[in-house]
């Protein structure tokens, strides 16, 4: 497995739902999470969930309804801290077979059955979720999260031997191939109806099978009892198709079918993975494939992981990153050490922008971290938060590179109609050479030792101020001189009330970059405008409220200095 972690130059304090003034209060601080910080969900809106794998131990409030069974909470402030930064979440084990398949209530039930029903319960085994599973699943609806189940089909961490043999026995005979493939779908079933009945509509995805690849793409053979059982590995498009059909039988067709392996930036594994999944995908039975990004602090290198995405990419509809840390290169976390593993985070993290779900430019819809932080973790130190919840260089780092990648990104296209003959020779020299290098930090693969957070940051500042910097030209200027506004300017919308649509107007007095969003009264960003470059003119855009409950919005427009925040209602 791997790892990583980094620090950067410069520390954002931003936050994020306190947009404008008018929601100065919408954060309280707890006692050990920071919340004058961004909310990694807020940075990474128009990319993809943000998520973490961990158990109920770790999150659970004080006030959060009992749960019989359930363990008591180690950590008091984990629940805040993911609350604040988070919109998805994974099980840490409970979702495993040993923990979700009953084989004492299994074996009992087999040995009290007659002799003519023993066949039908040997095929049949008692699946429930215990105390933490439930008490997870319903910390996550309470908080509005998507949910990512984890997992049915693994060669370790099944309920023994006994699983794959007859009456749930380890001393008995396997299991035929036959009668383990009825065991395998009345299982799977259990499981999704039993998610249907108590959480319908919770999850969007799940990991039907996880790590059935050996480092050097070969089939998990001997290490696996699935495949003895088989004797092939012709179970893996049997947990499929049957998690296919109940998907669909229970009404769960939201639930995504995914793949799970560790290591995938190994070349060799990752077309192992491509082996085995082409012929599922090609039978329409599996939409995404999880990467577990254990990291070390200096690999896998961003040419590496880009590598195997592209391998993947044409055998999955979307991906994602299922257990992100980065291993930091020492225990004794030194600042050269916390600036490595940021840098490593904030490389892999540009990898993931450029190329997720909700921007249209790939296919990464949802990025989970392992653990809750530093101590509590599958890896101690790989995390971007300390024992104590605060935050460490790695997170300021991934937050630079969400920013300012998409800010890049948004300029970049933005300026595409700028045509050189508008503008005096040496402020379009100045601003062609501005544009060139940020192309190039926007483009550019980084590593450990190059700090993509600063790069990305580096520039969004030269190329905004290379854009502000543009000079008109004589002749252009004179041109219309009168007709151009001469002030920012926000109208107040048309009609309002409205129900569904209202005209927003706007004046733009010089070239710059400008921002015209809708917020809720949270604070909360729900729609953009638009987002980029504007030259001087008169503007108007029309707001659809189509998918926006009826209430009170705010609309603002921010652009050089300037900002101006609205109210109008939507009236349906």
């Amino acid at each position: 497995m791997q790892l990583i972690q980094n620090k950067v130059n410069r520390i954002y304090i931003f936050v994020a739902v306190a947009i404008f003034s008018t929601f100065a209060t919408i954060n309280s601080q707890t006692d050990t999470v920071q919340t004058n910080v961004p909310a990694l969900h807020y940075v990474f809106k128009n990319d993809f969930y943000i998520g973490c794998l961990l158990s109920y131990r770790n999150i659970g409030f004080t006030s959060d309804p009992y749960v019989q069974g359930q363990s008591a909470v180690v950590t008091p402030n984990g629940g805040y801290l993911i609350q604040y930064h988070m919109n998805s979440m994974s099980p840490g084990n409970n979702m495993k077979p040993q923990y979700t398949i009953d084989m004492n209530a299994s074996a009992a039930a087999y040995s009290a059955a007659s002799d003519a029903d023993k066949d039908s319960v040997d095929t049949h085994p008692v699946v429930r979720f215990n105390g933490d599973m439930i008490a997870q699943l319903n910390w996550a609806k309470r908080q509005g999260f998507t949910f990512r189940g984890h997992t049915l089909v693994w060669h370790s961490q099944t309920p023994g031997t006994g699983f794959f043999r007859t009456g749930y026995s380890s001393s008995a005979p396997r299991l035929t191939k036959e009668k383990m493939t009825g065991r395998l779908e009345n299982y799977i079933k259990e499981v999704i109806r039993i998610i249907h009945e108590g959480w319908p509509g919770l999850l969007t995805a799940f990991d039907v099978v996880n790590e059935a690849v050996n480092d050097n793409g070969s089939d998990r053979t001997s290490d696996s009892e699935w495949y003895l059982t088989f004797g092939d590995n012709s179970y893996l498009i049997k947990a499929f198709e049957f998690a296919r059909k109940y998907t669909i039988q229970y009404g769960e067709t939201q639930i995504k079918l995914y793949y799970n392996d560790y290591n995938t930036s190994i070349s060799s594994k990752a077309d192992g993975i491509v082996r085995i999944l082409t012929p599922i995908y090609q039978a329409g039975y599996i939409d995404g494939i999880g990467m577990q990004e254990h990291d070390q602090y200096n690999s896998p290198t961003a040419e590496s992981w880009i590598a195997t995405y592209n391998k993947f990419y044409p055998i999955c509809n979307e991906m994602a990153v299922t257990e992100l840390d980065v291993k930091p290169s020492s225990s004794t976390l030194s600042a050269s050490v916390l600036t490595s593993q940021a840098n490593q985070y904030a490389m892999l993290m540009k990898c993931f922008v450029e190329r997720s779900y909700r921007s249209g430019r790939g296919k990464i819809i949802n990025v989970s971290k392992d653990g809750l932080n530093d101590q509590y973790a599958f890896v101690a130190n790989a995390s971007l938060w300390d024992s104590k919840n605060q935050c460490k260089p790695a997170f300021y780092a991934i937050v630079d590179v969400g920013i300012n990648y998409n800010k890049l990104d948004s300029l970049i296209t933005s300026i595409d109609s700028l045509k050189s003959n508008g503008y005096t020779v040496e402020s379009w020299n100045k601003f062609a050479a501005a544009l060139t290098f940020a192309q190039s930090a926007r483009d550019q693969n980084y590593s450990y030792t190059n700090s993509a957070a600063a790069s990305l940051g580096k520039a969004v500042d030269t190329l905004s101020a290379a854009i502000n910097g543009l000079v008109k030209s004589i002749s252009d200027v004179k041109t219309g001189e009168d007709k151009l506004p001469k002030n920012f300017y926000l109208a107040q919308n048309f009609p309002n009330p409205f129900n569904p649509t209202t005209q927003i107007s706007y004046s733009v007095p010089k070239d710059g970059y400008v921002a015209l969003k809708i917020f809720n009264l949270l604070g909360q960003e729900v729609s953009t405008l638009f987002e980029g470059f504007r030259q001087p003119g008169q503007y108007s855009v029309t707001f659809n409220g189509n998918g926006l409950a009826s209430g009170v919005y705010l609309y603002q427009l921010k652009a050089d200095g300037f900002s101006s925040t609205k109210k109008f209602i939507l009236m349906k």
